[in-house]
């Protein structure tokens, strides 16, 4: 039996929710962000409580799935029901803890933080842009890599997002080769954008060599080959630090992964062997 109008009034209280919602315990908590779903599906209260979004994204770093998935499904509806200058100041710190979500174990925690950060973005003033920009270029290489995503609702958002994210960037051929899903032209796309920036996609890369699944790994071994060859002039350190990390992916049980995995290894360990003056200076090192 859904509650009553009263009983929503009565409920539709910030400073009781917000005391609330810094319990955590996990009954309580879930109590109160049962209560925030119903309160975030009427416009007209959802704005009323929206000084209680940036608790509610707190709680998306929570391990217990049910509950992300209830504070994505508010934050969602409160995004959908509120006007661009309400949402706005929220967008940097909530775009911030959706990208770890991309990588979730459940399925449905990854669409929906996927969903609601490309929702996000769109709904961004453009005064503000500038604040979530960081964000957005952060999110580019998950989004690719998801593309990949063995469920296709995933793979399918992810395709969507990243065109927003190019949208959002004002980035005409990134949105071109996105639309048309050309995943070997995207990555393209994001090696011309320079050095530091490539860098920062090799360190991400990186962390995808330990995906769950197959199909990611081999998207970040392929990215990881195409970096080095894009700037074959890398530091010794780190062309030892990514070969370390591949070196598990000689064994993987995926035949691709194996082959890509194996073959940058045996490049880079010819390109080290040759005489140093035949090489290109290293210009910088790994991030910390």
């Amino acid at each position: 039996m859904p509650p009553t109008e009263e009983v929503l009034k009565k409920l539709c209280n910030p400073a009781v929710l917000r005391r609330f919602l810094k319990i955590r315990r996990l009954p309580i908590l879930w109590l109160v962000l049962r209560g925030l779903d119903l309160l975030s599906r009427r416009p007209e209260m959802a704005r009323e409580i929206q000084v209680l979004l940036p608790d509610v994204t707190e709680t998306l770093q929570f391990t217990n799935k049910h509950t992300v998935l209830m504070a994505l499904n508010i934050l969602n509806k409160m995004v959908t029901h509120l006007r661009k200058r309400e949402t706005s100041p929220f967008a940097p710190d909530l775009s911030k803890k959706l990208l770890p979500l991309f990588n979730h174990v459940s399925n449905e925690v990854r669409e929906c933080s996927i969903l609601l950060f490309k929702d996000l973005i769109e709904a961004v003033v453009w005064w503000q842009k500038a604040d979530v920009k960081k964000n957005v270029h952060r999110g580019l290489l998950p989004l690719l890599f998801r593309m990949s995503d063995e469920t296709p609702s995933i793979a399918q958002a992810s395709g969507e997002a990243l065109i927003a994210c190019a949208r959002f960037l004002k980035w005409k051929k990134l949105k071109q080769q996105a639309k048309r899903k050309k995943k070997v032209d995207i990555k393209d796309c994001l090696l011309k954008q320079g050095r530091r920036r490539v860098d920062d996609y090799l360190y991400q890369s990186v962390l995808y060599l330990r995906d769950s699944q197959a199909s990611l790994r081999c998207e970040a071994v392929e990215f990881i080959g195409l970096a080095l060859q894009h700037f074959n002039n890398q530091s010794e350190e780190k062309v030892n630090v990514i070969c370390t990390a591949l070196e598990p992916l000689q064994n993987d049980a995926h035949p691709s992964v194996r082959s890509a995995a194996t073959g940058i290894i045996q490049r880079q360990q010819r390109q080290q062997a040759e005489p140093a003056r035949s090489r290109p200076a290293a210009l910088f090192c790994w991030p910390c």
